[in-house]
């Protein structure tokens, strides 16, 4: 219901007047947007939905190429552990090898030993000095026996495992226990940036979490392996003095 009348201006030397427009109209005309200003608003809104799409494609590209990285790295990781875990089997038996030239090199000096006192006691008995000396057969069996009965020398000898509870153990089930890495899907939609960026991000986290661990079984294991690695070189250094003492006293004994 038009009640009121709104009167428009009127030119008192203008002879033609339009019309009285009644409230309805006059509501209706003040609501509506000119039109160019409704083309530049819904181009606004189009740029800006264009603009938040790019950034979620950005942002999702983004976290794609950092799992791929950390995914890298854990295999590399993993590939140096495996190396290492190599290495270490094999400076193990090294290890052990010297064990066991070092028992061979002690029992071959109590063999030295007796040598020694036989033509000790043969060149006494010969010169006249002693004439109730022992016979050979009375000192080289004896000594024998007493290297062979040894029970430091046959404990030595035994097959054992010093490195059971080393981290490299740990280092071997923490690399093959750990879950495997989650797939990504490049076809979703992007309503599910969301969804995608918590998944890529908790991926994430759980790598850096793997590779924390997996660098400090690392460092471990190079340390214990260092250590090892000492120890050989004592070893080897035992092994070489106690051959170049047992080849001078054998040029003496010959020499005699």
């Amino acid at each position: 219901m038009s009640g009121h009348k709104y009167i428009k201006s009127t030119n008192p030397f203008d002879d033609d007047q339009d019309d009285d427009i009644d409230d309805e109209t006059f509501l209706k005309n003040s609501r509506r947007p000119p039109p160019s200003t409704q083309r530049s608003f819904d181009a606004q809104v189009q740029s800006f939905q264009e603009r938040k799409r790019q950034i979620e494609e950005n942002t999702i590209r983004s976290t794609e190429q950092s799992l791929s990285i950390l995914r890298d790295s854990e295999q590399i990781g993993i590939a140096t552990a495996e190396e290492l875990m190599r290495q270490r089997e094999k400076l193990e038996k090294t290890d052990k090898q010297l064990d066991d030239i070092n028992n061979t090199l002690r029992f071959s000096q109590k063999h030295i030993n007796g040598i020694k006192s036989v033509f000790s006691s043969l060149k006494n008995y010969m010169s006249g000095r002693n004439e109730k000396s022992p016979t050979p057969s009375s000192s080289t069996p004896s000594t024998v026996r007493e290297s062979i009965s040894n029970p430091n020398l046959q404990e030595n000898l035994q097959t054992y495992d010093r490195y059971s509870e080393h981290p490299s153990t740990r280092l071997r089930g923490n690399i093959y226990d750990a879950p495997p890495s989650q797939g990504y899907s490049s076809g979703s939609s992007s309503r599910d940036f969301s969804a995608k960026l918590d998944a890529n991000l908790q991926e994430m986290c759980s790598n850096i979490s793997r590779l924390k661990g997996l660098a400090s079984e690392l460092g471990q294991e190079i340390d214990s392996q260092n250590d090892l690695i000492d120890n050989i070189s004592n070893k080897a250094d035992q092994a070489d003095l106690m051959v170049q003492r047992q080849n001078k006293e054998m040029l003496k004994i010959l020499k005699k």
